[in-house]
Formats: structure tokens, C-alpha cells, sequence
């Protein structure tokens, strides 16, 4: 079996050129399971080899629109690109609205004007599924996904694990540390999780309460005991322009955790599996 993940977008909220919004995909055996679909996800997906109408899973994380704003984009160019198989979107409550909303509500008039030209409506509305709970989301004969709610910005948000040929893979949107998604995260064979900047950086923030930086990523990854661990979602560089900081920040990561720890970057590959 062949399993590889790919980091689409590692960036976050600023549009940095380097980085498209946070975006990832495990392929198992060539079906694609996409995990949230930030700004720029895509055009990313298209440079990955994966077009979009191919990608009939998709995963959100929550509802910041780093993480969901190129979903209406996906959902209306699936369509238009003639999807074979329905869509099927999980993601924590309000996201059926935000799906209605932000296609058909939104692009009412460009829909109108293809459906009167004959487009088949088919692929134009998602299913929507909302996670209520913890717990297994998608059971199939050769993955499983599973989900627990995190702490983010008072929303509802959601990590999520899939267990594939004997691997288990557990991405992270945004979030801070807590028992439950320690637990979670136990003994993974690859954490995806966010290091938004440094704990100085985060501190002189607003929102910096809501985000992990180096000290708080190593500690979960030496509490779950992971085997290995990509780095994500660079808030700091999209500020700063530092283009250094993520490798420093990986370089701290390393001195509490003695896994393999990689900063992130658009178009990583890992063979999981194969």
C-alpha cells in the first residue's frame, strides 16, 4: 500500500508569497484525503498533480479563513471541471452554512448562468458532514479518520488522525496543549502541527494565547512520544519577512525533542508507506 502526505500550504492568514494557506493531503493508494483549504490551496493541489474535481474528501479543521477560504474556489471548480464522485466535507458545526453560503449564496449569479447552459448540477453541493464529538469520522477498508475537538479562539476545532497500513498520521490546525490531544497525538508516526512563531513573538500578540510556538510543540511531541514531526502555519515570517525563522524555530524544537523535526515548506512530500 502507498501512503504519502503532502504539505500543500504552509503558511497562514498574510498572503506570503512563499507560503499558500494552510493546507495538507494524505494519498492513500491514490485516493486523496485533503485536511482544511486556506488561500491559495488550490492552484497548490493543481501543482501537486491532484486536480480538483479528483478530490472527494475534505477535512476542516475550523472556520478562520486561513484554513477554509479557497473552499468555495474547490467546490465550484470541481464542479465546473465535471466531478465524478460526490464531495464529502467534514468540519466542526456551522459549516454547512458556511459551505451554502460561500457557494451557492455567494455565486448565485455566475451558477445561474452555467446551469442555463446546460451544466449538470452534480458536484455543485457538498455533503456536509459536522463533527459533534471525538471520535471516528470515516471508516474504510484501508484508512480510518478520526477526530477530537482542541482549544483555538473559543471555536470549535478539530485535529484529526487517520490510520493507514499500520501508520497513524495526526494533522493539527491551530490550537494550544492539553491532555486530550496529547492523548491524541500518542505515539504517531507523524505529527503535523502548527509553531506559529516564538514564545516572545507570541507574547506581544493578541491572539498569541491561541497558537504554539517551539517550547510548546517540543513538549507535546516529547509528552505523545512521535516518531516525527512537520512544522507549519508561520504566522511570524508572514509578519516579520524573516525568512530564516522557521528553521530556527524547528532548531529549538530539536533541543526538547529528539525526533526528526522538519520546518515545513509548499510542495513537501514524505513517503509514509509504499
Amino acid at each position: 500500500m502507498s501512503v504519502t502526505f503532502v504539505l500543500l500550504g504552509s503558511g497562514a492568514v498574510r498572503a506570503n508569497p512563499r507560503r499558500v494557506g494552510p493546507s495538507q493531503l494524505l494519498v492513500v493508494d491514490g485516493e486523496v484525503l485533503m485536511f482544511d483549504c486556506g488561500p491559495g490551496a488550490t492552484r497548490a493541489l493543481a501543482r501537486a498533480g491532484f486536480p480538483a474535481e479528483n478530490v472527494n474528501l475534505l477535512f476542516l479543521t475550523h472556520l478562520h479563513f486561513d484554513h477554509c477560504g479557497d473552499c468555495p474556489y474547490f467546490v465550484l471548480l470541481g464542479w465546473n471541471n465535471t466531478r465524478k464522485k460526490p464531495l464529502r466535507i467534514f468540519g466542526p458545526p456551522h459549516t454547512q452554512e458556511f459551505v451554502e453560503k460561500g457557494v451557492r449564496a455567494a455565486w448565485e449569479v455566475d451558477i445561474a448562468t452555467r446551469l442555463a447552459h446546460g451544466k449538470d448540477p452534480f458536484g455543485l453541493d457538498p455533503e456536509v458532514v459536522e463533527i459533534a464529538e471525538a471520535g471516528d469520522l470515516l471508516v474504510r477498508e484501508r484508512f480510518k479518520v478520526a477526530a477530537v475537538p482542541t482549544e483555538h479562539a473559543d471555536m470549535d476545532t478539530f485535529a484529526f488522525a487517520v490510520e493507514t497500513a499500520g501508520k497513524r498520521i495526526v494533522i493539527i490546525g491551530d490550537t494550544t496543549p492539553s491532555p486530550q490531544l496529547s492523548e491524541f497525538c500518542r505515539e504517531a508516526d507523524l505529527l503535523v502541527c502548527e509553531c506559529s512563531g516564538t514564545a516572545e513573538f507570541l507574547a506581544q500578540q493578541p491572539w498569541g494565547k491561541w497558537h504554539m510556538n517551539p517550547a510548546t510543540v517540543g513538549a507535546l511531541a516529547v509528552e505523545a512520544k512521535v516518531k516525527r514531526l512537520v512544522l507549519k502555519h508561520f504566522v511570524i515570517e508572514d509578519i516579520t519577512g524573516d525568512l530564516e525563522v522557521a528553521e530556527r524555530m524547528a532548531e529549538e524544537v530539536r533541543g526538547i525533542y529528539n525526533g526528526e523535526v522538519i520546518a515545513g515548506f509548499d510542495g513537501l512530500e514524505l513517503v509514509l508507506e509504499d
